[in-house]
């Protein structure tokens, strides 16, 4: 990718990342205002795009003057630094050399700075070079989970389920598309007009998904979800109010004695996150392999072997996609198989798995309840291209799966696990359910949070006899016998 020449079926505006790492167009043909956001400037966010502002940037240092010495050290940095030679180096060595260049470029700007601003213009400078430009703050601070590009000058990020807008912009489109082309030639992938859609993951971990013209009509659109490399256990979700003690440690225990387990939730409910907790009850001898489009599952045990899909190449060929991985896994000789998300005809092979003895095997879905979890897994069935009898169908459903968790982000940006799914079997030729856990909402308060409860149902779980088994059969009816925790 490095280096390659734009062929005519390439966009003009996406040009080979050592011709221009930066993406930032030439000083002569830059705006100075144009990096300096109208949000910022007004201060009524809420009034132009619907949401509060989060302030990155010090106006007070970012006048149009140092923009425009920015650009010029920009400029020099391009026409100086040897790209080739500096991949040769570990990332500190990379920025220093960078920040050594700055240190000789900066006697040459004619432009007046003070101390703070020279320092924001190295650092500025090394985050144009070696990181992703204005994204850079975006993605060292810990509490942005996701970060969204509405073309290049709107940028939202959601922190603990709110959306807020932010400060930051890019010079323009081409400055955006200049970033979005480092990310992904970085993992080997490609976009151009030929190509306008990419999923990728980026360097740290995070889903990286952009969209560019022609299909995104007003300019280039980015989404990142932002790979946390400090997982969640069980147990800061009581903290978070996203469950009770008593369900924690019911889920523990599931997690224990290895029952079949499908999260669902919708978008950003945090499915994957609440997946890799359960993930930290696993027996540390087991043999477990994931399975995900893109790698995010970051489990403790000192037996995993991960596993993530590949996309066509930009001749369609080479693809490689779950169900695939999930038929060779069936070969590994795995005592579990966790999938990141099902998604497509590769529930046929998990379903399959968690029938013949994988025991234990835990996976995402997207739905917005229990019951809905269940019809989307017939209907994804039915969408492939292997034809089973609803009955049929749902009899393997009812012995593969037994329990579903529901997860759902609700209006004040909380995270609560609302459901705990028992799968009985099959009555009157449906497949039949209790509810163990659920949360009922009561109101809200002054600050518009949600109050409710987590209620334990009583219910008498089928399941006992495996927690028999494991010997955890009293502390399971201990959880279930907490009765309601607020």
């Amino acid at each position: 990718m490095f280096g390659k020449k734009i062929t005519d079926t390439e966009t003009a505006a996406a040009p080979s990342p050592l011709q221009n790492p930066t993406g930032l167009p030439p000083q002569a043909s830059v705006n100075p205002a144009s990096l300096t956001s109208s949000v910022a400037s007004t201060g009524q966010p809420s009034a132009d795009y619907g949401a509060p502002l989060v302030r990155y940037r010090d106006l007070n240092l970012e006048t149009a003057d140092y923009v425009e010495a920015k650009q010029q050290m920009i400029a020099e940095l391009l026409d100086q630094v040897d790209f080739q030679s500096l991949e040769q180096f570990a990332p500190a060595r990379k920025r220093q050399r960078i920040s050594d260049a700055c240190e000789k470029i900066l006697p040459k700007i004619s432009i007046p700075l003070t101390a703070a601003q020279i320092n924001l213009i190295t650092a500025q400078a090394i985050d144009e070079i070696l990181g992703f430009g204005p994204i850079e703050p975006l993605l060292r601070d810990p509490d942005v989970n996701d970060i969204m590009i509405n073309t290049a000058k709107k940028v939202y990020i959601e922190n603990k389920g709110k959306m807020y807008v932010t400060d930051i912009v890019f010079a323009n489109d081409q400055h955006l598309i200049g970033v979005i082309q480092r990310i992904v030639s970085r993992v080997g992938r490609r976009v151009d007009e030929a190509n306008p859609m990419v999923d990728a993951r980026m360097p740290d971990g995070s889903r990286f998904n952009a969209i560019i013209p022609p299909l995104a009509l007003d300019g280039a659109l980015v989404s990142i979800r932002k790979f946390k490399k400090n997982k969640m256990p069980l147990s800061d979700y009581m903290k978070y109010d996203s469950l009770s003690p008593a369900m924690a440690q019911f889920l523990a225990i599931a997690g224990a004695i290895r029952l079949n387990i499908i999260i669902s939730g919708g978008t950003g409910s945090g499915k994957t996150t609440l997946l890799n907790a359960l993930s930290g009850h696993i027996d540390p001898s087991e043999r477990v392999i994931t399975i995900e489009d893109a790698a995010e599952l970051l489990l403790q045990q000192p037996h995993v072997l991960r596993l993530e899909t590949r996309p066509a190449s930009t001749e369609g060929r080479g693809e490689i996609n779950q169900r695939q991985l999930v038929r060779n896994a069936l070969r590994m000789r795995p005592d579990r198989i966790i999938l990141g998300e099902i998604r497509g005809d590769e529930v046929i092979d998990v379903l399959s798995a968690m029938n013949t003895g994988h025991d234990g095997s835990m996976a995402t879905i997207h739905a917005n309840t229990p019951k809905d979890c269940l019809l989307r897994i017939e209907n994804l069935v039915a969408m492939s291209s292997v034809k089973v009898e609803s009955g049929s169908l749902r009899y393997q459903i009812a012995s593969a799966v037994n329990l579903i968790v529901q997860i759902q982000r609700m209006r004040d940006g909380s995270r609560r696990i609302t459901h705990i799914e028992e799968i009985l079997g099959i009555k009157n030729g449906e497949i039949e359910t209790q509810t163990i856990f659920s949360y009922e909402i009561r109101g809200s308060d002054s600050n518009g949070k949600l109050i409710g409860d987590f209620i334990a149902h009583q219910a008498s779980p089928a399941l006992l006899s495996r927690a028999q088994y494991f010997g955890r059969g009293e502390e399971l009816l201990a959880c279930i016998r907490a009765g309601e925790v607020n």
